[in-house]
């Protein structure tokens, strides 16, 4: 018969992990993890709702026609339709130029209006509207008025710009883009949950790796089911004075068969 003792906290294992265990390990820490989820939310709340500046968009959408092409009976220019919708993404790149972003300046300078406000940035897009013939133009900034005088600008330089450069090009605008006094940016709703979520995530994945790399043994049970040696003794808290920790010793017998 051999006797021989472990000492928990230098015990050395290998642990496999299935959804059971994994399940068991986050419900003894729920209590964390709800608090880490609120915490998480909350924050997003105050990051969106006092550090990110709110932005205001406004849009209008450009129609682009072509003059060549054979008239039908009904009236439709089907040459005219067809060239259009060709082109409609160089037209899109045509405004997206530094030529065009000139046009848009010098009529913006010139506008009193536009000058007259304190905050005058904006961030401009143009994109070609599901393959068609229609160019959406989206101007977003940190006061409505300017987002709605740049994209009403933006329309009239897409006229000019267009019948300059294309002979038979036109540009027609589609409506008048008004200021929209609804912030479009930042989505507190969205960055809350959001939040909520990378907090609630990054904890769990936390406790799963915490529990991992913990390889003590901190009662009978524990080294049962860690090491799979029946106990036959324990001497709880013993001083380990050479290391100066506390942990538990077993003990546990196997036959010699020989």
């Amino acid at each position: 018969m051999y006797r021989v003792f472990l000492k928990g906290n230098d015990v050395n294992m290998e642990k496999t992990l299935d959804f059971k265990v994994i399940f068991y390990m986050l419900r003894k820490k729920i209590v964390w993890i709800i608090i880490a989820t609120v915490l998480g939310a909350l924050g997003a709340f105050l990051i969106s709702e006092y550090m990110i500046p709110e932005k205001f968009t406004s849009s209008a959408q450009v129609y682009i026609s072509n003059r060549q092409g054979l008239q039908t009976d009904d009236g439709i220019n089907l040459g005219d339709l067809s060239a259009a919708r060709s082109l409609a993404s160089t037209y899109c790149v045509i405004l997206k130029t530094d030529k065009a972003k000139d046009y848009l300046k010098e009529k913006l300078s010139s506008n009193e209006e536009y000058m007259s406000l304190p905050e005058r940035s904006y961030n401009i897009s143009v994109s070609v509207t599901e393959e068609t013939e229609v160019l959406l133009v989206t101007v977003s900034s940190r006061n409505p008025k300017v987002s709605a005088i740049v994209c009403n600008t933006m329309l009239d330089v897409s006229v000019d710009l267009i019948s300059e450069i294309f002979e038979g090009g036109r540009s027609h605008p589609l409506g008048t883009a008004y200021p929209n006094y609804n912030p479009t940016s930042p989505n507190v709703k969205t960055n809350m949950l959001l939040g909520a979520v990378a907090a609630c995530v990054a904890v769990c994945v936390l406790i799963v790796l915490w529990s991992m790399l913990d390889n003590r043994v901190k009662d009978e049970q524990d080294f049962v089911t860690k090491v799979g040696i029946p106990v036959l003794g324990e001497v709880p808290s013993i001083n380990d004075e050479s290391e100066e920790r506390e942990g538990y010793y077993y003990a546990y017998s196997q036959k010699n068969d020989d």
